[in-house]
């Protein structure tokens, strides 16, 4: 049976990350931070034993014993969240890599006619910036939610267990904070895809400016090309300041309600106590159980928002990179062609994307060990007719047969085994000469 080839990269949903060569590592992640969960939990009980049974019976061996694994499992649960940490940082970052070298892979494939209408500013900024949240994203995407779901659900079972009333007036706080928390997500994210869209224009006049330094210099257009850039700028100004303010709202209707729980402790607990239907041991855990209750809270909040964000960024990405290339780069079911370099153009034309015609009918054939030299003036498509006989360039009608193949239906593999460029503005790349001679040979 067929093995099914995987989607290509920008038909990549941001979630498929998380498993993608991390099996193992999120298995280890999701062991430990079940250990790490009832570490935590431990400390809560010895709270209470220790105003209950040691302090309030005055034995000095239990006081003793029970700090002992107070401390105990303070210390477990503290190595094993920074083990957590690293396992998620190992995890993101090999997340990113993985990301930008599968992008970077698929960007030198796409067609010369993507990169005539993109600046390099943008691709830059995609595959250094937008694909570094989403790795950070990826890295949370299983040990956030996983240790902070267990963590309330541990808590949370705790408090029922030392007074069901108490808790259950404590939790009812939480939902009502889901009534309002997604809605200022909502507009945090129609102004987060603003700020990424605005973000890579702001990049491409930035390339672009640089790029044609010499035509500002030239021609004096120093305030035309301010007066582009200011606007740019302060229209990204404004939308980062609402981002934020809806990004900040989100946090403090989340705060807003995590610091009400504990006033309605202190009230009600405190009222049972005073009339000895709470022991003290037990509200003094309560109140340390409901206080550690915001961080997990707290980290899903965030989990929350550096997913829409990650998502805002990553989709972006991989929607502007969504293009296939124009031919296929290996054979698949043979080895690469041996042609013998004979060249046969047939009424082969050429017209761009945005509807000019470049060349028509061209008509001419070269045997093997012939030359021929193409003249012309600058423009009437001396370059265009070699770059669509290399295949760099798909020519609109006609033929064009190397060898008796057609170059349309030749692989990349074939093209370059059989032909070789000198390009008329040739490009050093960074490194050694052998390092570029070694790539004009592969």
């Amino acid at each position: 049976m067929t093995k099914k080839a995987p989607p290509p990269v920008y038909k990549r949903s941001l979630l498929s990350w998380v498993l993608y060569g991390n099996i193992k590592l999120q298995l280890l992640l999701v062991v430990i931070i079940l250990v790490t969960v009832v570490a935590r939990v431990i400390p809560l009980e010895m709270q209470k034993r220790i105003v209950n049974h040691a302090i309030n019976l005055r034995k000095i061996d239990l006081l003793f014993i029970y700090c002992g694994v107070y401390i105990v499992a303070v210390i477990t649960a503290s190595g094993l969240k920074y083990l957590i940490n690293v396992l998620q940082t190992v995890i993101g970052q090999r997340a990113s890599a993985s990301m930008r070298k599968e992008m970077y892979h698929h960007i030198l494939t796409l067609p010369l006619s993507f990169f005539n209408r993109t600046q390099p500013g943008m691709v830059v900024s995609s595959l250094i910036n937008e694909l570094a949240t989403a790795g950070d994203f990826i890295g949370m995407a299983v040990s956030i939610p996983v240790t902070n779901v267990l963590t309330l659900l541990a808590f949370a079972g705790y408090l029922i267990w030392l007074n069901p009333l108490l808790a259950g007036l404590s939790l009812a706080m939480y939902p009502l904070s889901f009534l309002l928390l997604p809605m200022l997500q909502r507009r945090a994210n129609n102004e987060n895809k603003k700020r990424v869209d605005t973000t890579r224009r702001l990049s491409d006049k930035i390339a672009e400016s640089i790029t044609g330094v010499h035509e500002i210099q030239g021609n004096g257009a120093f305030r035309i090309e301010n007066q582009r850039f200011d606007t740019l700028v302060d229209k990204l100004l404004k939308i980062r300041i609402r981002w934020n303010l809806f990004r900040f709202g989100a946090k403090v209707t989340n705060n807003f309600f995590v610091n009400l729980s504990p006033f309605i402790i202190f009230i009600v607990g405190g009222y049972l106590a005073i009339h000895g239907r709470l022991e003290l041991g037990a509200l003094v855990a309560f109140l340390s159980a409901q206080e550690k209750l915001y961080d997990p809270w707290r980290e899903l909040i965030d989990l929350y928002q550096a997913y829409e964000g990650a998502s805002v960024s990553y989709y972006r990405t991989m929607e502007y990179f969504d293009a296939m290339p124009e031919h296929q780069l290996e054979p698949l079911d043979r080895n690469p062609h041996e042609l013998n370099g004979s060249i046969d153009v047939k009424g082969m034309s050429y017209m761009t994307e945005s509807g000019i015609l470049l060349l028509n009918d061209i008509n001419f054939d070269l045997k093997p060990g012939e030359h021929l030299a193409v003249v012309g003036f600058s423009g009437s498509g001396k370059s265009t007719l070699a770059l669509c006989i290399g295949q760099l360039f798909k020519y609109s009608a006609g033929q064009v047969l190397i060898g008796n193949e057609e170059v349309a239906a030749l692989t990349k593999e074939d093209m370059t085994n059989n032909l070789g460029f000198v390009s008329q503005t040739p490009f050093i790349f960074d490194g050694t000469i052998e390092e570029n001679l070694l790539t004009l040979r592969c």
